[in-house]
């Protein structure tokens, strides 16, 4: 196995084992038994465990963007709001197929505000998202840029959070609270189009 396949591979555990088990439990001997190499070889690619997690972080940004650049190759030229509505209930279905990677996001968060060396990294991995989802909101509406960073800031804030309460709260309406979000987000959509100059 070649280092750059070591390495891919020892990324690939931590993802799955902080997903799975949380950030207490992702010893480096559960990383290296998923992984199937020897324990000294985290050490050797990663010398701290912050900065396995810290690829781990940008794993999980590049996992998130990629799933909204898929999403926005799904409409049709010109994008419509009925095309970013299409998009929001793709989004939508995240949470439920793959809860895991959520659940990986609320560790990563919490590495980010808790251990020092981490926190950079979380800012800019939010800073990624917004940009994204600011983009695909500038390119779907006459929105100013400021405008558009704004929504996406309250929109990928509240992704999360629906996501959180679905994962967390079986009983929790998680349909109902994502087509209320569409449906306010349709209007507000909606009305910055007919407001263009």
């Amino acid at each position: 196995m070649s280092e750059p396949d070591k390495r891919e591979k020892i990324i690939v555990a931590a993802y799955k084992v902080l997903s799975e088990n949380g950030y207490d439990r992702a010893s480096t001997k559960e990383i290296s038994r998923c992984a199937g190499v020897a324990q000294g070889l985290i050490n050797y690619y990663f010398p701290s465990k912050d900065l396995l997690f810290e690829e781990v972080f940008r794993r999980e940004t590049m996992k998130y963007c990629d799933s909204f650049n898929q999403l926005a190759r799904l409409s049709d030229q010109p994008l419509t709001i009925d095309a970013l509505m299409k998009i929001l209930k793709e989004v939508k279905k995240n949470a439920k197929k793959d809860p895991n990677w959520y659940r990986l996001r609320y560790e990563l968060y919490a590495i980010g505000l808790r251990e020092g060396n981490t926190s950079a990294i979380l800012k800019e991995m939010l800073q990624t998202k917004r940009m994204l989802i600011g983009s695909i909101v500038g390119t779907f509406t006459h929105l100013s840029q400021e405008d558009a960073s704004a929504v996406a800031s309250i929109m990928y804030s509240v992704f999360d959070g629906l996501g959180m309460q679905r994962i967390v709260d079986p009983d929790f309406d998680y349909d109902r609270a994502f087509d209320t979000l569409t449906v306010m987000l349709g209007k507000y959509f909606e009305d910055s189009f007919m407001n263009k100059d």
